[in-house]
């Protein structure tokens, strides 16, 4: 139920991205974001709100394409327009790196707590409050996170991580929060429920404190096998696409060449100049899709990508020369490259392509 929302929401983040773009230099410039960006990215983040809240089975209703808000939203976000310190803007990437770290490490170790709360939402047709407080806390961290990331907010998303407070007891549950700035000026507020006066400040149980320190023991050793386990594969994939690529890009080149220099000896004297303008013609075509299988380098592995790019140069000199054959009227220019160019690029390109599956290899 929740994949056509996400669909919608994945071209809203599109539209997001080109528009923080030039908020970024707005802010750069000004210290604040335009208002009708700000209004634009603060509607954004509720429908992601909205969405990840239900996917997390914190709300019990489908949520809908809730753009702007409503009275009867279920998730509430509001943040307040504003000033961005223009040194924090610059480095907004390297400032929110910790908490995306931290984020990533409750999205891993969330998964389990989502497993239980299912099974269990199922057969009881509630979940238990602790784990729903516990998921409730990401989700506030996570929307904080991307209302600091968007510009939308000067406030980095660490306060209140573990609540606002113990609480044995509690009544309806509900997310809230506010998030102030170092002058505050600034206050954000994400509530899980809508009620009629939102509180500003959430304590939570202290057995929720314990589910989130779990959630954070379980996604730790996660996220740190990411670079031992997941990272290698990753790499072995592209490894394995690249030979591929580079291996079919050689062959063909190869048996382009090889006819290109049968059919240039069958060429005679008094048509010799468009005989090999034909052939090389001809050997162009059979290599075009090789070049534009190699034109994006995103698959090549980093240890490979700089033998990879000497082996696209010989490629290109390659058909550089074929197509200076072809557009040549003077047989004798012809016969140069033919005779001396062709030759020595085509062993370069040999022996790039057995460096770069050497490389490929390992």
């Amino acid at each position: 139920m929740a994949i056509p929302l996400f669909v919608v929401a994945e071209f809203v983040g599109i539209a997001s991205v080109f528009v923080m773009i030039v908020a970024w230099f707005a802010a750069i410039f000004t210290g604040r974001v335009p208002e009708g960006m700000q209004r634009f990215l603060t509607n954004a983040l509720r429908l992601y709100a909205n969405l990840l809240a239900y996917s997390y089975l914190l709300v019990p209703r489908w949520p809908g394409l809730n753009f702007h808000s409503r009275p009867t939203e279920q998730v509430t976000v509001d943040v307040d327009h504003a000033r961005l310190r223009r040194w924090a803007v610059f480095f907004r990437l390297i400032l929110g790196y910790p908490a995306n770290v931290v984020s990533v490490v409750f999205t891993s170790g969330s998964i389990p707590v989502l497993v239980v709360m299912w099974f269990w939402g199922i057969v009881a047709g509630r979940e238990p409050r602790p784990l729903h407080q516990a998921l409730a806390l990401v989700l506030r961290f996570q929307l904080r996170l991307q209302a600091y990331a968007c510009l939308i907010t000067p406030t980095q998303p660490f306060r209140g991580i573990f609540g606002d407070g113990a609480a044995a007891k509690l009544p309806a549950a509900s997310v809230t929060s506010d998030s102030a700035t170092a002058s505050g000026d600034s206050a954000d507020s994400i509530n899980v429920r809508a009620t009629e006066a939102l509180p500003t400040r959430w304590f939570v149980a202290k057995i929720t404190r314990v589910v989130l320190v779990v959630i954070l023991l379980i996604g730790a050793p996660i996220y740190a096998l990411n670079f031992f386990i997941e990272r290698p594969l990753l790499t072995r994939f592209q490894s394995e696409i690249s030979r591929t690529i580079v291996t079919s890009s050689y062959h063909t080149t190869v048996d382009a060449i090889v006819q290109f220099e049968a059919s240039v000896a069958r060429c005679h004297a008094p048509t010799y100049s468009g005989c090999t303008a034909r052939a090389a013609t001809l050997a162009r075509l059979q290599m075009a899709p090789s070049l534009a299988t190699m034109s994006d380098n995103a698959l090549v592995p980093p240890d490979a990508l700089s033998r990879m790019l000497v082996y696209e140069s010989a490629f290109d000199s390659l058909e550089r020369e074929l197509k200076a054959v072809q557009l040549s009227t003077s047989a004798s220019a012809q016969r140069a490259i033919i005779k001396e160019d062709v030759p020595n690029t085509f062993s370069n390109f040999g022996a790039a392509y057995q460096r770069v599956i050497a490389t490929l290899d390992d």
